[in-house]
């Protein structure tokens, strides 16, 4: 039978961290309110009934205040331990694991923050007399609590204990809200309500695994990131409130009289009680980088820092009539109401900014064409482009900030794979469609283990426009052997999951060709001094050094490499196929060779507009490699959008995400590039290679 938690034998620690001393941190008010309310309703007795000695709010708290009180808790509570956190969540880069900001963290010097797996080990030591223990976590990426890299034996350790229960605000790939405008957080918020107004059609005591239903149902019916729990044994069964539900009772109003014998009553449509949910004003930042969510009353505004729009979109039909009108291009123009935004990822800033300026100008001139064709009557598209300097977490925040710009219905980019690695399982949750136009790493589409014939699509919302390195790797090799009489290769690569896969792919297809593989190594991305591995390979007798990586470090390499041995080549992928490889390799780099998936937009003559209108509009940096296939994967996008068939009357795109997804699947035309279309695990139809020759400081293509 369910019971109570005893209130006399039970204390709960409440952690907040609302003001941060790091510029980067952003505040977030609703914390403290949090923080407040919560207290106010655990001790209330027709909730809980806490003394106030017996529940402790540590609204800024250092390290060792927060875990200090948790252990004078923990020696006192012997029936329940409730202990909840809310704020800044962070993921360690290399542990992957949990940390709680405080006022004074520092994000790049994780151990400035509390550390979960801390508070963990407290609540599992010896002197923890507490049979049932509460853990509730309200913060980004607080999953990792349940399930993350060390959930068998560490994180998620806690709730294989029996009698605990951990509940989460969201997964361990998701960020979590502070709507702008709303009292509380997002997921506190609800936790506030259920508790203040109780739930309806459950029993009198709110058991854990009823406030989790209530708030899973609540939450994702509102597009809000989906909560998360884990018990042991019985600790779904852990009651800490009372249920306050009361049914309304309902009051005659002045519509349920006859007004005449002749007149009967007139049945009106309900009218929603009235909310204590203040409006929503200014889109402010509160916690993360978000967009508005409309919804049918002011109130229900919702601003998300990652959500999942599945549910809010999903309300919406598929396929709805377009605006009326007479049909004429000028009618529609004139009608026009639907903004719809395409996001783009890519490196704006830094060593890739080259690349990632072309990615961008060529995503940007992709929707103003279609805009100027009017191709979805009533709708204007325009892009947000997101600087993600070619890092990993750069890219995973903005993933998270377009996810939660309610217009965004897919994106562009990115430019590198880490980041794309990275992006992709936050993309996969909010069923947001990305498309790559350089990546060439063949885990994004065929799984980790394709190397070893297993092959499994990780994510079908990533799709990309440029062939994979299954391809890329061998044309080096046969170009190398073949036409370049190469027989001896030594092969670098940085580490990272790009020059990794290539290098690997690179020498099974030299061997595969009769070449040699004499010696091989590893550096550390953004390596400039070479001199070790220059004279490894030099020593190994190697005629080509095949780099697995980017041309701001291939750069270094070969200039060492030739002026180690003039008769050496380098050889690499797309990575080193940039217009400043040859400045920072110098004179003697002519003969390097690369290779790219696709072609150059020069070379073909189905670019020849492309060219032509990029050139017109004077953007300020070149259309780089990757700029057709940027334009026509912005241009898939803008045509998968228009086969469903949106309403521009709505406030809203009333195309799920999920059907633009399947929509992209089927996309088939043709492009700037030639034929755009996806294979089942997401690979561009055209797996077309080109090797280019570097010659007098250019990169031309050569016969492979």
């Amino acid at each position: 039978m369910t019971e109570l938690s005893n209130p006399a034998r039970s204390r709960a620690l409440l952690i907040g961290a609302h003001s941060f001393t790091d510029p980067d941190l952003e505040p977030l008010p609703a914390v403290a309110r949090n923080l407040g309310r919560l207290a106010e309703l655990l001790r209330d007795p027709s909730v809980w009934g806490l003394a106030a000695d017996h529940l402790s709010v540590l609204a800024e708290p250092d390290r060792d205040q927060a875990l200090g009180e948790a252990g004078r808790l923990a020696d006192e509570a012997e029936d329940t331990l409730l202990v909840y956190y809310a704020g800044h969540g962070f993921v360690h880069d290399l542990s992957n694991e949990l940390y709680l900001a405080l006022p004074r963290t520092d994000p790049r010097r994780l151990y400035t923050a509390l550390r979960y797996q801390d508070i963990r080990e407290l609540l599992l030591g010896p002197q923890v007399r507490a049979r049932r223990k509460v853990v509730i976590l309200d913060c980004c990426w607080s999953g990792l609590a349940l399930h993350g890299a060390m959930s068998a034996t560490g994180l998620g350790g806690l709730s294989d204990i029996g009698g605990t229960f951990v509940l989460t605000a969201t997964s361990e790939t998701r960020t979590a809200l502070a709507p702008p405008g709303e009292t509380y957080t997002a997921f506190t918020g609800e936790l506030i309500g259920a508790l203040a107004d109780g739930v309806p059609q459950a029993p009198p005591l709110l058991t854990m695994t009823t406030l989790y239903h209530h708030l899973h149902d609540a939450l994702v019916s509102k597009g809000r990131p989906t909560p998360q729990q884990r018990n042991g044994n019985t600790a779904g069964a852990i009651a800490l409130a009372r249920n306050r539900y009361r049914p309304a009772v309902p009051v005659p109003g002045p519509e349920d009289a006859v007004t005449s014998a002749e007149e009967p009553p007139v049945e009106k449509p309900p009218v929603e009680e009235p909310s204590d949910e203040k409006p929503s004003d200014e889109d402010s930042s509160v916690r993360g980088p978000r967009g508005r969510l409309p919804g049918l009353r002011r109130r229900r505004t919702v601003v998300m820092a990652s959500a999942v729009v599945v549910a809010a979109l999903g309300s919406l039909p598929a396929a709805l009539s377009l605006i009326g009108g007479d049909g004429s291009d000028g009618d529609a123009k004139a009608k026009r109401s639907l903004t719809v935004t395409i996001g783009v990822s890519a490196p704006l800033s830094g060593d890739f900014a080259s690349l990632g300026q072309g990615i961008r100008y060529s995503a940007d001139l992709a929707v103003k064409k279609a805009n100027a064709d009017n191709v979805v009557p009533g709708v204007t598209f325009k892009i947000s482009a997101l600087d993600d300097k070619g890092d990993p977490a750069s890219g995973r925040r903005n993933a998270t900030k377009l996810v939660a710009d309610r217009s965004v219905v897919g994106v562009v980019g990115p430019l590198n794979t880490s980041a794309a690695q990275a992006m992709q399982k936050t993309f996969y949750d909010a069923h947001l469609t990305q498309i790559s136009p350089s990546n060439s790493a063949p885990a994004l589409t065929l799984g980790k283990d394709w190397q070893q014939g297993t092959v499994v699509r990780p994510y079908n919302t990533y799709f990309r426009t440029m062939a994979n390195d299954t391809v890329q790797a061998p044309a080096a090799a046969r170009y190398l052997y073949v036409k370049s009489k190469r027989r001896k290769a030594f092969v670098i690569d940085d580490k990272q999951i790009y020059g990794a896969a290539l290098a690997q792919s690179f020498k099974k297809a030299f061997g595969a060709e009769g070449g040699i593989i004499v010696g091989e190594t590893h550096v550390d991305a953004g390596r400039r001094d070479f001199s070790t591995q220059v004279s490894q390979a030099v020593n190994a007798g190697a005629d080509v050094v095949y780099y697995g990586g980017v041309y701001d470090e291939a750069g270094p390499l070969s200039k060492r490499l030739h002026a180690a041995n003039p008769g050496v080549l380098l050889a690499g992928g797309d990575g080193i196929f940039s217009y400043t490889y040859a400045t920072a390799a110098g004179d003697g780099a002519d003969g390097d060779i690369c290779t790219a998936g696709g072609a150059m937009p020069d070379s073909l003559a189905s670019a020849d507009t492309f060219v032509k209108d990029y050139k017109a509009a004077g953007y300020s940096a070149s259309y780089s490699p990757y700029g057709g296939y940027a334009y026509d994967a912005t241009s898939a996008l803008i045509q998968a959008f228009k086969s469903l068939h949106v309403d521009p009357s709505d406030t809203v795109p009333s195309a799920t995400r999920e059907s633009l997804r399947a929509a992209v699947q089927n996309v088939d035309f043709d492009g700037v590039m030639g034929k755009v279309g996806f294979d089942a695990n997401g690979d561009a139809v055209l797996q077309a290679v080109t090797v280019y020759r570097l010659s007098g400081g250019t990169w031309k293509e050569v016969k492979a």
